[in-house]
């Protein structure tokens, strides 16, 4: 059940900012006549910036590079959460239970009283988040139903993702833990060499030794190396150690300037994952790769259908307020992390969908043209519901369109 609330962290936040009495608020979007008020859409930056830990001093360029996909993200939430009302999809409320009883968990709540002052704290009621959880499940069964059964994968392909990642993912190399000892050739060369290793191999203390005679950086910590993987070492280094039996020491080796002794310390010997210890998760990974072309060509399809009006076209770059933390919604950020496929955590749309324009950065007349000053449904009384569905557009009143205006250019045009 973890992985069902992957979705909620946007909307629990339009829960957490939803008003509380009449207000009179911008439309910024209507998507099949259902709208995203300009407090909605705030919120859902507040829960962008909360999941992408944006700090204050970087809000506002993380919202001029993110509000169109922020956007997109919406209207493509509301098409989906339609798509499950027309196929009549219905949220199980054992899921939702589960759901809740897991935030309580991850929020060490041990009673119904502590879990109303928590949702108290966020702006929230019991209600407003079973219905957030609620629009989570629907996510997450139409992903399940229509976008899941696309991205399958048969024994062959996971076999062969399998093949394709063992050496690299699935192989563990040999190792082995070396010490060594340097004897330059201006400080005794070959014959200090011979004499050194004659001393190890009688049983002294090679450490000792190299504190003694090495001059080597690793002379410090007793011509440690440390352990090394098979593959890298110098070759000629390589076929020497990995020959050479634990406690064993090597004859002079010539290197640059001088000769090497080199002691095994320690050896582990290689290993592969064998297939059958890995393939559920060779399978997710699979199946993980296909889900992002798979759902975004769905939401393309859900997109061709749908009519959608962008109102507002400029939206604030600062927050409503700061960032929340340590909140419900914390809990729930980790949860998005390992998202199976399937269960409807969709990746970044694209930043200009060809269904709604993207949202432009307020202040910047170059690639944003200004919103209207009056519109007949531009502004909506709300009444405090948690849900954009919720809210309805006034009766357009009756007036004449004012004369239009010619449009200057906006300037360095």
């Amino acid at each position: 059940m973890r992985r069902l609330c992957a979705f909620l962290l946007p909307s629990l936040a339009l829960a957490a900012t939803a008003a509380r009495a009449e207000t009179i608020e911008r439309v910024v979007v209507k998507v099949n006549g259902q709208i995203i008020t300009l407090s909605d859409f705030q919120a859902r930056q507040i829960a962008a910036a909360q999941s992408a830990r944006v700090d204050a001093a970087t809000v506002s360029q993380y919202l001029r590079q993110n509000n169109a996909r922020i956007l997109q993200d919406a209207i493509d939430e509301i098409l989906i959460l339609q798509k499950a009302e027309d196929a009549g999809i219905r949220a199980p409320s054992a899921w939702i239970d589960e759901a809740i009883e897991g935030i309580k968990k991850e929020n060490n709540i041990k009673s119904d009283e502590q879990m109303q002052e928590a949702l108290s704290r966020e702006g929230l009621t019991l209600a407003e988040l079973r219905a957030n959880i609620e629009r989570g499940v629907l996510r997450r069964i139409v992903m399940q139903r229509d976008v899941q059964p696309k991205i399958e994968a048969n024994e062959a392909d996971v076999r062969a993702e399998y093949e394709r990642l063992k050496a690299t993912e699935f192989t563990k190399a040999a190792t082995v833990t070396l010490q060594e000892i340097l004897i330059p050739e201006d400080k005794g060369g070959l014959a200090l060499a011979r004499e050194v290793l004659e001393k190890a191999r009688a049983g002294e203390d090679f450490q000792a030794l190299a504190k003694s005679y090495s001059a080597a950086p690793s002379r410090a910590n007793g011509g440690d190396i440390g352990q090394v993987a098979q593959g890298d070492l110098h070759p000629d280094l390589e076929k020497v150690a990995f020959a050479l039996e634990t406690s064993s020491v090597s004859d002079p080796l010539p290197v640059e300037g001088g000769y090497r002794l080199i002691r095994v310390v320690a050896k582990t010997a290689g290993s592969t994952t064998p297939y059958e210890a890995v393939k559920d998760r060779v399978r997710d990974r699979v199946m993980m790769s296909r889900f992002d072309k798979a759902y975004d060509d769905y939401v393309a399809e859900l997109r061709k259908g749908a009519v959608v009006e962008l109102r507002v076209r400029e939206v604030p770059l600062t927050l409503t307020g700061p960032i929340p933390e340590g909140s419900l919604r914390e809990a729930l950020e980790p949860l998005g992390g390992s998202e199976a496929p399937g269960a409807g955590q969709p990746a970044a749309a694209p930043a200009a969908a060809p269904a709604a324009a993207p949202v432009a950065p307020a202040g910047d007349p170059a690639t944003s043209p200004a919103a209207p000053a009056t519109a007949t449904d531009d502004e909506v009384t709300t009444t405090g519901q948690a849900t954009p569905e919720r809210v309805a557009p006034p009766p357009p009143p009756q007036q004449q369109p004012p004369p239009a205006q010619p449009q200057k250019p906006p300037p360095g045009r």
